[in-house]
């Protein structure tokens, strides 16, 4: 069970029936108010029967409603000051505690999504591909220039660049033994997604790093890796912040993973890289 049950919530939404999301999307909405409700009531105010309420909070991962209360007062001056966005007024302890607060929760719920099946099958698919075409439009392109250069210097092909249309070229021009990487932490972005197309339409395995595991990008990949999705007003996009720092904690887990399967081999790539920049640039 996640450390974040609303969290927990979110993820599981696409997976509940229809009466069971409407209950998801009241005790997201009302989370503290849930906690003083009886069964009967939040049976009520989200329109569905008592048992709906009861499959519900098993399908969340508690025994019963008097545990998912449990769960949610527990969580909720936590889970709060976690949503919470920093303020004109904060000092910077404040700040500093909060940024804490979010990057903790986001890399503690990112650990929790990442299956080792997962991490084994992206990286059976790095093994196997000759070139990465890597993408990333915005934020999402920090992450793809990390991936790039992380795996450039251990010896593999990189295509990595903003330019949608190039890659849809290069995609084409020689779509075997290519493996896509594609980051969009909600998985929408309209350029990403045509080219996730394109993958599809030519046989392309592709990874994707995103957030939202119902999203469309999602839907047209070969392996996902979820991150967590720390939501909040977000005016001056801490959230954004959030979501670059479980990216990163994905890719440098897919970095190791991929590193440790040929140990000795990517080890002596990184000491021959490294004394070649030693050599010619320092």
């Amino acid at each position: 069970m996640s450390n974040n049950l609303i969290f927990q919530i979110q993820f599981k939404l696409s997976t509940l029936s229809e009466a069971e999301q409407a209950v998801a999307h009241y005790v997201i909405a009302h989370s503290q108010e849930v906690i003083y409700l009886s069964t009967q009531e939040l049976a009520k105010r989200a329109g569905v029967s008592n048992a709906t309420i009861t499959r519900f909070c098993k399908s969340v991962g508690a025994k019963g409603f008097p545990d998912l209360k449990i769960m949610l007062s527990a969580e909720n001056s936590h889970g709060n000051q976690v949503q919470q966005e920093i303020k004109a007024t904060d000092s910077l302890k404040q700040i500093k505690h909060q940024l804490n607060l979010r990057m903790t929760a986001a890399l503690n719920e990112t650990e929790q999504l990442m299956d080792d099946h997962i991490i084994e099958s992206c990286t059976k698919l790095l093994k196997n591909a000759d070139e990465l075409v890597v993408y990333g439009v915005g934020s999402s392109n920090l992450i793809a220039q990390d991936i790039a250069q992380k795996f450039i210097r251990l010896g593999k092909s990189v295509l990595h660049t903003e330019d949608a249309h190039l890659i849809a070229t290069a995609l084409t021009a020689k779509p075997k033994k290519k493996v896509g990487i594609f980051i969009s932490n909600s998985g929408e972005r309209k350029e990403t997604n045509t080219l996730a197309t394109v993958c599809n339409e030519l046989g392309i395995p592709l990874i994707s790093i995103v957030s939202n595991p119902s999203s469309r990008l999602a839907s047209k990949s070969t392996v996902v890796l979820v991150h967590s999705q720390i939501e909040g007003i977000d005016i001056i996009r801490t959230a954004a912040i959030t979501s670059i720092i479980a990216q990163q904690y994905i890719v440098n887990l897919l970095y190791y993973h991929y590193f440790i399967d040929n140990y000795e081999t990517h080890a002596d790539m990184l000491h021959q890289t490294k004394q070649i920049i030693h050599h010619h640039f320092d």
